[in-house]
């Protein structure tokens, strides 16, 4: 294994408590998100990650992009 390989492997792990908490929050949204498509709701979804963003409800943005959800 090259040594670029490891160091990659390595910068994954979430040594520090504040890259582990990051990672399970990130974690946490992925399965809330996937439970509400499972339930036909992406509807909220959309408008959490609008309103997370900042981005006001019917307004116009040329943002294209934000955890698989494309915004115009």
């Amino acid at each position: 294994m090259k040594v670029r390989h490891i160091l990659n492997k390595l910068s994954r792990l979430n040594l520090i408590k504040a890259d582990r908490e990051i990672a399970a929050l990130k974690d946490q949204f992925r399965r809330e998100d996937q439970e509400l498509l499972r339930q036909g709701r992406g509807a909220e979804i959309v408008a959490r990650n609008r309103q997370l963003m900042g981005i006001k409800e019917g307004e116009k943005t040329r943002l294209v992009g934000f955890g698989g959800v494309r915004f115009e």
